[in-house]
């Protein structure tokens, strides 16, 4: 019962980014409520794996001490309140990670990944089917059945918001990505290339110039990490995709409004270098950048951008402005090895393994871009922190199976 309740929350954690907000904090509880229960009954899993990690663990808690320490300095209302906001997805992946790691199976994570998949064309064909409806009707039809607002008038796509939504699109592509390289029918083979342009197709209409840009970096990067020809192949639609991307932008917004839109995120960079330098050891404290007095044009762009949340639009700049220099740079280098760690698998590990890996880590790195004209949301920590679990148990598997090699060649003593 622990093992199907841990392996089926993880799954839903897994699509909830696809979705929104709200169902990815619901289904982080739950993943959290599952890893607990599941480590209940062999709580040594714990130490167990984060004797191994330890660098990892002991980022997580220097970076949470920083933060815990910067909202006490600043006197915030709720220092220990703030600090959790900020720090749930350290305490998060510390309690899942050895849960899924010790718990699930090969066989458990082929069922995520169809699950996931089978999830991902269901919304696919949601999304076109809004995207069709919008654009031929002017109707927002689909987003009425279930009560939501489209987040941007300006970009005609399913979105809630489509910054964060498009680092999602292309997570889900890698994933579909992969099932097409592995499966070995062509029926399934056929579904996940639908998937893939599929979303390819709602991920140009949301004309978010980042993930374009995150596209052509990672179908480089893939025909770098791994050089089988169908995913060269599948990769090197990428650089068309991108292309497509950035020529339809170029049609939905006028050059004037692009230019503006740069002048404006320069013009936030150095109001939040200006905040930064203000405090620069400890900083403001949690959300920090909301006590900017931003001038009316920024405080108007940033509200619309950011579904009325003002931040600096780069994840970095914010984690200074927010806990300093000391949390900046903690933040930074917890995100920089975990990325070593991700890099690790496709290194370490051989055919679909390997696969797998170079997936996870053109994930990684799509997270990393964005977070250069953005701040991370819900959806970007989802995505972060099941790369980092499918890596780490990744890494373990292949522990694994060395060892029952070597003992299974080991000279017999008797």
């Amino acid at each position: 019962m622990r093992k199907q309740l841990l392996k089926y929350s993880l799954a839903l954690f897994v699509i909830a980014p696809l979705i929104n907000v709200g169902p990815v904090n619901v289904t982080a509880l739950l993943l959290l409520l599952a890893s607990i229960f599941s480590l209940s009954s062999q709580p040594q899993r714990f130490s167990e794996l984060w004797g191994q990690y330890w660098p990892f663990m002991l980022l997580m808690l220097a970076t949470t001490g920083s933060f815990l320490l910067s909202n006490f300095l600043t006197d915030n209302a709720s220092p220990w309140d703030s600090t959790f906001a900020q720090a749930r997805w350290f305490l998060l992946l510390a309690i899942a990670a050895p849960a899924v790691v010790y718990s699930l199976d090969a066989r458990d994570w082929r069922d995520i990944v169809y699950f996931s998949a089978g999830t991902v064309l269901v919304f696919t064909l949601i999304y076109l089917i809004d995207a069709f409806v919008y654009l031929e009707l002017g109707s927002n039809f689909i987003l009425e059945l279930i009560d939501a607002q489209r987040g941007d008038l300006m970009r005609p796509s399913w979105v809630f918001n489509p910054h964060p939504f498009s680092r999602t699109l292309i997570a889900a592509m890698l994933l579909l990505l992969g099932g097409a390289l592995v499966f070995s029918r062509h029926a399934l083979r056929a579904i996940c290339y639908f998937g893939i342009i599929g979303l390819g197709v709602v991920l140009v209409l949301g004309a978010v110039r980042t993930a374009f840009v995150a596209v052509a970096v990672i179908a480089c990067l893939g025909v770098v990490f791994y050089r089988g020809k169908r995913l060269m192949v599948g990769l090197s639609a990428g650089l068309v995709l991108s292309a497509a991307g950035l020529w339809f932008r170029g049609q939905l917004f006028p050059m004037a409004h692009a230019d503006k839109s740069l002048e404006l995120r320069e013009a936030l960079l150095e109001q939040g270098l200006q905040a930064f330098m203000a405090n620069p050891w400890f900083g403001g404290g949690y959300q920090a950048a909301r006590a900017i007095s931003w001038p009316d044009k920024l405080q108007s762009f940033a509200d619309t951008q950011t579904m009325a949340t003002t931040n600096t639009h780069l994840q970095w700049l914010e984690m200074f402005v927010s806990y300093g220099l000391l949390g900046g740079l903690l933040f930074a280098a917890l995100w920089l090895y975990s990325g070593w760690l991700i890099l690790k698998v496709s290194r370490q590990c051989a055919s679909a393994q390997k696969l797998a890996g170079v997936l996870l880590f053109l994930n990684w790195t799509s997270l990393t871009i964005g977070s250069f004209t953005t701040v991370y949301r819900e959806s970007e920590w989802a995505l972060w922190l099941v790369t980092v679990l499918a890596s780490v148990t990744l890494i373990e598997h292949k522990k694994k199976s060395i060892q029952a090699t070597a003992t299974a060649n080991a000279p017999s003593t008797a």
